[in-house]
């Protein structure tokens, strides 16, 4: 519905990561031959160690399978979240969205999407309004600030391509 009236298959799991993605591609994208991906990873990499330039790897490598197969699918990369609860990773999080952009930066058919900057605070810290009680989980009001930062990208960018139908 924060989508509508973009077509929209659903694909996301709990608990994935990067490489996950890059493992499944042919299974959770290829296969339905998208025109444009949404893809948010980067938190879970980043909390199991991995580094900014690991998580860069395993997304060029996504990018780069979803190319080869499909040359003209959009990819919309939606920015490492901060959480309180992994707070402290914060400046791998950090460097990791900034090599996340710089990379779509370089491609017309990539776009960063930064719903980070606006989960924080006047103080520059994580709004713990948005989260639910483990502090890493959003809530409905960290939920509105994606849907407000990532409805009107993929509206402008998207709603052009979606197929319209007649009843």
């Amino acid at each position: 519905a924060d989508l509508a009236p973009l077509s929209i298959i659903k694909r996301g799991f709990g608990g994935s990561n990067m490489f996950d993605v890059r493992y499944f591609l042919t299974e959770l994208v290829l296969r339905h031959k998208p025109r444009a991906v949404l893809l948010y990873e980067g938190d879970n990499d980043v909390s199991i160690g991995a580094t900014p330039a690991e998580v860069l790897v395993h997304f060029e490598a996504i990018v780069t399978g979803i190319h080869v197969a499909l040359p003209q699918t959009r990819i919309y990369v939606v920015s490492v979240k901060p959480s309180i609860s992994r707070w402290q990773l914060c400046p791998t999080m950090t460097r990791t969205n900034s090599l996340l952009k710089a990379f779509c930066d370089n491609d017309s058919r990539l776009t960063y999407v930064d719903v980070a900057s606006p989960m924080l605070g006047g103080d520059g810290t994580p709004l713990p309004e948005v989260f639910v009680e483990d502090n890493l989980h959003m809530n409905g009001g960290g939920y509105d600030i994606w849907r407000d930062v990532v409805r009107p990208v993929l509206l402008h960018k998207e709603a052009r391509h979606e197929v319209k139908t007649t009843d």
